[in-house]
């Protein structure tokens, strides 16, 4: 019984490391979409702010975003500027009108993107290629 417990432990520990692994193994220096919050607070048209796509670098170098583009399922494109994510780093591309920072860019649209019952966010490098998805069971095999 105690070998099947350690058996059944070293198993999971393994799915977790391999997990892991593809993570950090991702294109493009790690580049992932990480979090979304798709249903900003009511009244929406006033808190855009709060609807966004979290992107992280999840590699060990910084990676430029310049050209690169998030879009929706009904294909609507974010065209990033002249951006670098520092490695270790994440950015929310927020839909609201704002000032981009380091950790904040604005899409500056005057009304929501993303469908409040889920939505699928895809981002694209400069070539086209797509880097990521969320939800992750929408990215290609």
């Amino acid at each position: 019984m105690t070998n099947r417990i350690i058996a059944g432990a070293l198993i999971s520990l393994a799915v977790l490391f391999l997990g892991a692994a593809m993570v950090q193994g991702a294109d493009e220096g790690g580049i992932a979409i990480t979090n979304v919050n798709f249903a900003a607070p009511s009244p929406e048209k006033e808190n855009l702010d709060e609807e966004w796509v979290e992107i992280s670098n999840l590699g060990s170098a910084d990676v430029s975003l310049a050209g690169w583009t998030l879009e929706d399922a009904q294909n609507h494109s974010y065209a990033f500027p002249d951006f670098s994510l520092s490695a270790g780093a994440k950015a929310k591309i927020r839909t609201g009108v704002g000032t981009d920072t380091s950790e904040d860019l604005f899409w500056n649209r005057s009304s929501s993107i993303w469908n409040n019952g889920g939505d699928v966010a895809t981002l694209r490098d400069a070539s086209g290629n797509i880097v990521s998805s969320f939800p992750e069971e929408t990215q290609p095999a």
